[in-house]
């Protein structure tokens, strides 16, 4: 129920505390389901899914990364790229250029 949620609301989450809250159970709780079936936080689940998402944005030509990142919550680009590149591997730049 928690995955769908987040699926659900992916561009308006932010944090595991407002994950947990929306989802109606304490944080510590959500991380050890997470990471009995999921193998992953459900911070490491929402930062992967928006950076999915910001894959698919970055492919249309126009459109800036400082954009994308505003969009998905990150008042700091660098902050995203950041993201971007430890979730992709690749710099949301070189990814631009990729593509």
């Amino acid at each position: 129920r928690c995955r769908q949620h987040i699926q659900a609301n992916v561009t308006r989450l932010t944090s595991l505390a407002q994950i947990a809250r929306q989802c109606h159970v304490a944080s510590a709780y959500l991380c050890r389901l997470f990471r009995r079936y999921d193998h992953q936080t459900p911070y490491q689940f929402l930062l992967r899914l928006k950076m999915n998402l910001a894959a698919e944005r970055m492919q249309n030509p126009g459109v800036l990364v400082k954009q994308v990142a505003a969009e998905l919550g990150f008042d700091d680009p660098f902050h995203f790229s950041r993201a971007f590149k430890t979730v992709m591997g690749i710099s949301p730049e070189a990814f631009r250029r990729l593509r």
